[in-house]
């Protein structure tokens, strides 16, 4: 098993997915910068959890930190190749979002 710790800001809002059986699961990307190199791109990963009462809170910009099982999948498209970094959420921390004055 691959346990990860990955910290930063939600790409776009999260998306409720059907599963089997008639479950929802919610489905978020995360970007985390690591901050070496300025112009540096993000490294996105995607994350799934079993629907619960969070999904509203999951709004683009809003920073996370989730901790979860990695899997990494290779995928070829339009000759292209992409590796897709996934991992389902064990635990998820939503930081303070910042009141507007």
């Amino acid at each position: 098993m691959q346990n990860v710790i990955i910290s930063g800001n939600l790409a776009k809002d999260c998306e409720i997915v059907p599963g089997k059986e008639g479950n929802e699961f919610i489905r978020f990307d995360v970007a985390v910068n690591d901050g070496r190199e300025k112009e540096e791109k993000p490294t996105y990963y995607t994350c799934r959890m079993k629907k619960t009462g969070v999904a509203e809170y999951l709004k683009k910009g809003r920073f996370v930190t989730v901790m979860g099982t990695l899997k990494v999948a290779v995928v070829s498209k339009d000759n292209k190749t992409f590796v897709n970094l996934d991992v389902w959420v064990q635990n998820l921390d939503l930081a303070p979002v910042a009141k507007e004055s």
